[in-house]
């Protein structure tokens, strides 16, 4: 039945979003249901509380990246002095829905302050059935995985993650990834990354050359083991629909490090 395509498509698409709008369009599909389709009462009124049901009971999920294909977030990194030292773009290549959210990979580019391109890598986050899932890829130096990639590496991680509707006070789960090289069958080095102690400490409006952006600030500790600890601590302005806007870092004695922030979106 055509109507009752379009109703589950409509619900897809609206679980994640608008809760008003959507129980305002299930009214107005209940009266083209009953207009145009011979069921009995009983049958649409079972239809109609299935999709609520789901709606009740199921989870929002909040998208920390533009939701469309080719949308870009140009980021400037600076030192402790306000020097500028690289760039990064971020842009969407895939999104896509799916039953219980939404995924997309992410075409990352790192620039070093001279523009020479030093990274390119993907990353893949989603959401699903209200969490949102960071691809902790990302947080391992890919200088270090080039000048590694004639020997065997073995990845292993605990991706980030996060209620996608986020509160302040929020604990959040931790993150981690281990990446052995081994040469012939003999292990040359381990590295793991550490993401601890997240917090949501609230919500804050930020302005950066991009544009200004309600945000959850999120408060966090990376530790990096190879050979020697190194620790920094982190704070993240992060904005539903958007993703990061800004972020400043911190050495384990809480001296500032820089800063990174959101310049240019390209849409």
């Amino acid at each position: 039945m055509k109507f009752k395509m379009k109703f589950i498509h409509i619900h897809q698409i609206l679980l994640r979003r608008n809760i008003d709008l959507y129980i305002f369009l299930i009214i107005l599909l209940f009266k083209l249901i009953l207009k145009e389709t011979h069921m009995k009462n009983k049958q649409v009124i079972g239809f109609i509380l299935a999709l609520l049901s789901g709606l009740v009971f199921g989870q929002e999920c909040i998208f920390y990246y533009p939701e469309t294909e080719g949308a870009e977030l140009v980021y400037q990194h600076f030192d402790n002095k306000d020097k500028i030292t690289g760039k990064t773009s971020q842009k969407v290549t895939v999104y896509r829905q799916t039953a219980n959210g939404a995924e997309a990979e992410i075409a990352v580019k790192s620039f070093d302050d001279k523009g020479e391109l030093i990274a390119d890598y993907l990353l893949e986050v989603r959401c699903e059935a209200g969490i949102f899932y960071f691809d902790m890829s990302g947080y391992i130096n890919q200088e270090m995985i080039k000048a590694y990639e004639n020997m065997e590496m073995k990845v292993s991680t605990e991706n980030l993650e996060m209620p996608s509707n986020l509160k302040e006070g929020q604990i959040l789960k931790d993150g981690k990834i281990t990446m052995d090289i081994s040469n012939s069958g003999m292990k040359l080095m381990t590295m793991e990354v550490d993401i601890s102690d997240r917090k949501v400490v609230g919500k804050e409006n930020v302005t950066t050359p991009a544009g200004s952006f309600e945000c959850y600030k999120i408060t966090q500790t990376t530790t990096t083991k190879m050979g020697m600890k190194m620790v920094v601590k982190s704070t993240e302005w992060l904005s539903p629909g958007t993703g990061m806007i800004k972020s400043e870092s911190y050495s384990g004695s809480d001296k500032y490090m820089g800063k990174s922030e959101l310049v240019e979106i390209n849409r």
